[in-house]
This record gives C-alpha cells, structure tokens and sequence, in this order.
C-alpha cells in the first residue's frame, strides 16, 4: 500500500496490430515486478504454441525468450532497440485507449478485489467487442520515439534458453540491416 491507501494491481495485455486484446492477465499486487508475472503466467510456457511463426515485443521488464523479443541492455544495437520501442506503441496506445474509453480505471471505487479484476477484464471484453463491430476510434497515434531505460529482474536466468533467445533476436538485428 502507498502513502494514500491506494493498491495497485498487473494487468499484463498481449495486443495484435489492431489493438484487440490476444491474452490478457489481471490480479498480481502492482508491486510484483512483470518479469516475475510473466514467468508465473501460463503464457510464458506456450509461447512457441501461440505465436507460431511471429514474435511478441516486450519493454526491457521482460526476459529475452525465443518469441519474446526485448531490447539489448546496452546501445550496441540502438537502431534495433528504436525499432522495437516504435512497434511496441500498438501496447502502450492500447492502454491509454482502454483508460480513455473506461475513465473508472483510473481510480476504481470498488473494494473487493474479485470485483475489481472482474471489472477490468470487463472493461478489456467490451474493447474488444468495440473492434469486433468494426467501432472507428478517431485517435492520432503517438509513435514512441525513445529507448527507455532497462529495469532489470535478476532473480531468475535460464542461460540456454537465455542463449537460444540471444541468437534469434540477433538474426533479427542481422535482417534489419538489410
């Protein structure tokens, strides 16, 4: 809890191109760190099943996996890093539309936390269906121009999958050039 009362809770969101949500996950206390809630997800262990032949792109909050592409800690690759950053905007639109279509998610007046996750899902659900019924959103779409710094979870490291991930992104760094 922080100096005001207030609790913060993860929702961790995958998106396509289109802003529809693909997988969604709410209820881990704000303060988990999303490395820790990404591994404990059911996602991160059928990654290769759901994203078949694409990838998913992640902030530097997130292990480097085979089909989880994050950015290099370091500015070796910055034209990689910045085009990482520019794609994953689709996410970071998504979640300012949601709190713009669903103002209550900015501060939620209700106390009992079932209530609350089921209240964001809701809220995620009735997005979606928005996009299924083709619901035009007149919104500018801001491209995010910058690298954010790395945040680091250093509980956990898988060094062949580390290695195995580490090779693909750098096939992809090799594609870029091109």
């Amino acid at each position: 809890m922080n100096r005001k009362g207030y609790y913060s809770i993860q929702m961790q969101a995958v998106c396509d191109n289109t802003r529809k949500i693909r997988d969604l996950y709410v209820g881990y206390p704000g303060a988990v760190h999303d490395s820790r809630v990404f591994r404990n997800l059911p996602l991160c262990n059928s990654l290769e099943d759901k994203c078949g032949r694409y990838y998913l792109l992640g902030d530097s909050g997130y292990p480097l996996k085979t089909k989880l592409l994050t950015p290099f800690k370091d500015s070796r690759q910055l034209n990689y890093n910045i085009k990482l950053a520019k794609s994953r905007y689709v996410i970071e639109h998504y979640f300012g539309i949601l709190k713009q279509k669903f103002r209550q998610l900015f501060h939620i007046k209700l106390r009992n936390i079932t209530f609350i996750i089921h209240f964001i899902r809701a809220a995620c659900v009735l997005h979606n269906a928005a996009i299924d019924d083709e619901f035009q959103l007149n919104e500018n779409i801001d491209m995010v121009n910058e690298v954010l710094p790395p945040e680091q979870d250093l509980d956990f490291v898988d060094e062949e999958e580390d290695r195995d991930a580490r090779r693909v992104r750098d096939d992809i760094v090799n594609d870029l050039r091109m």
